[in-house]
């Protein structure tokens, strides 16, 4: 803490937890630009499910008040002691006390001045330096001006990652017929339409759309085998096949209570071969998951699909915008070209690993694919780098 008008702590059980509601609540409300996703009732799932199944994890929640004690500033954390680090091919490297710390999203009032609060948040981390080694921020749907003032006011005392993604979003205020004139490459729309008679061809096709509790609770096995299908076998982070799908299921039975919660299917023959996992929340459609059967793949089911339902939501005019809540992906460019910007930050500590997967991170933000976990050259560099790290540690 460095302003005695403002005070810092951190709660880790569930008890404490469901005391911050309402406050939790009221700055997610304030935040018109983050999904129901990060509400308090979906973290608190969240929250039970990761307890109860990985018992290395810890989250812990920090909580900033002012002086008047009114909670300004929600920074929920998840503690993860690992031996080696999760997205890179170091899996051999015995890391003791290594900590990664998963960041979900601010939620802040915005009265309050942001950099009181990242300035508080910097005490923190410094005071508490030893707990980890690596910070990761996970997307942060801010404007450029507030993640300027964060990473300059971090970034004085770490190194400092920044990655920004874009995610498509999909304007429905107008006509189908102005969105495909406007959005869609008339190639690939060419080669949409063929799959489509193509598809015809095989048999009868129908869209459905599912958003009632009852209809939910048996469209959802028919979504996780067809996403596991998707996944050709190698399971993933197949629902179907890990913890997600309880998180999931947990998530839509919430949320089709609030009549938020939508899955849609291509069936041909009365066959599932396609589906959509979506959330509507602020006039939004989020597009959370997709699957498709293998055995359809060579039809691009996922994009016929899309496609038929894209046309039922400008048809309906219930919709201002449909959001992919992902990465923007290569076969996406067929929907459209808008998108906005999302924001990925890695604070490294000042150690002898955190600073090796700080230069990993440079490199592969500048070159891209050559330093790839399965290429060449990142195998040379990660052998390099275990027998450094070993000598460093003897």
């Amino acid at each position: 803490m460095i302003n005695k008008n403002y005070t810092i702590e951190t709660i880790k059980t569930l008890e404490e937890i469901k005391e911050i509601k309402e406050d939790w609540q009221k700055l997610f409300y304030l935040k018109k630009d983050i999904p129901i996703l990060f509400s308090f009732e979906v973290f608190k799932i969240y929250y039970e499910t990761i307890i109860k199944n990985f018992h290395n994890v810890k989250i812990e929640i920090i909580v900033i008040k002012n002086k008047d004690k009114k909670i300004i500033a929600i920074l929920p954390f998840t503690f993860e002691t690992k031996r080696y680090f999760n997205i890179l091919s170091w899996r051999e490297l015995s890391v003791k006390d290594e900590f990664l710390i998963r960041f979900y999203n601010f939620l802040i009032d915005p009265e309050e001045k942001p950099e009181i609060i990242f300035q508080e948040f910097l005490a923190h981390i410094k005071e508490n330096k030893r707990k980890w080694d690596i910070i990761k921020i996970y997307s942060l749907a801010e404007d450029e001006k507030l993640i300027k003032i964060f990473t300059s006011i971090i970034g004085k005392y770490y190194k400092i990652i920044e990655n920004v993604t874009n995610t498509l979003v999909i304007d429905c205020q107008r006509e189908f017929e102005e969105y495909v004139k406007n959005d869609l490459d008339g190639k690939d729309l060419r080669e949409l339409k063929r799959k489509c008679r193509r598809l015809d061809e095989k048999g009868t096709i129908t869209l459905l759309e599912m958003s009632e509790s009852q209809e939910i609770e048996k469209g959802l096995p028919y979504f996780y085998e067809i996403e596991d299908s998707g996944w050709k076998g190698t399971g993933g982070t197949s629902l179907k096949r890990s913890y997600y799908g309880e998180f999931y299921q947990k998530i839509a039975s919430h949320l089709t209570k609030e009549d938020k919660f939508r899955l849609y299917f291509l069936q041909i023959n009365n066959e599932y071969i396609a589906g959509i996992y979506a959330i509507i929340d602020r006039d939004i459609l989020y597009l959370i998951k997709i699957g498709y059967s293998d055995a359809f793949s060579k039809y691009s089911p996922s994009k016929v699909l899309f496609y038929r339902v894209f046309e039922k939501l400008f048809s309906e005019k219930k919709i201002k915008k449909i959001d992919f809540h992902a990465p923007y992906q290569p076969f996406e460019k067929i929907f459209g070209t808008q998108t906005k910007k999302t924001y990925n930050i890695t604070i490294c500590n000042r150690k002898v690993l955190p600073t090796i997967y700080y230069i990993y991170l440079r490199i592969l933000k500048k070159f891209g694919y050559p330093f790839a976990e399965d290429s060449r050259r990142w195998k040379i560099f990660t052998t390099i780098t275990k027998r450094f790290y070993t000598r460093y540690n003897k």
